[in-house]
This record gives structure tokens, C-alpha cells and sequence, in this order.
């Protein structure tokens, strides 16, 4: 139990400091300026990455809680010989 503890004590720690990293270093960048058309692009990017991911996601939890994941068949052979005959 204290391992995890630790675990997520230094990983929320590295998480703050990345994010602080990170915030130093897009105020850095204030002489960059970016178009409106390229803040639309960086929107539209990250709106369809957030949304494919959460529909990948939520296809894994769909074929997890209906049984998909245990129809799956590990015989290979009698794969490729119904394969050969078809």
C-alpha cells in the first residue's frame, strides 16, 4: 500500500512539474503569433484525437462487458483450413 502511495505521490509531483514546465515555456514563445486559422486547426486536432480516443475506449469497454473478448478463436489451424476451403 505505501509503494502506490509513493508511486502516486511521485507521479502527481512529476505531473506539476512538467505542467509548470510546460506553461514556462509557452509563455517563452509570446512573440509567436498564430492565426486564427491555425488555432482552428489546433482545435479541430484536438477535438477529433479526444473524441477518437474515447470512441476507441469505449469500444473496448463494449467488447469487454459483452463477452467478445472470450468468442475469440485461438485455433489457428482450423482457421487456415476454413480458410482453404472457402
Amino acid at each position: 500500500m505505501k509503494n502506490i502511495l509513493l508511486l502516486i505521490v511521485i507521479a502527481s509531483c512529476a505531473l506539476v512539474i512538467i505542467t509548470v514546465f510546460a506553461i514556462n515555456l509557452w509563455l517563452q514563445m509570446s512573440d509567436v503569433q498564430i492565426s486564427y486559422n491555425g488555432l482552428v486547426a489546433i482545435f479541430v486536432g484536438a477535438f477529433f484525437t479526444i473524441l477518437l480516443g474515447a470512441g476507441l475506449m469505449s469500444l473496448v469497454f463494449f467488447s469487454a462487458r459483452h463477452g467478445f473478448d472470450e468468442q475469440v478463436d485461438h485455433d489457428l489451424e482450423n482457421l487456415l483450413e476454413r480458410h482453404k476451403d472457402s
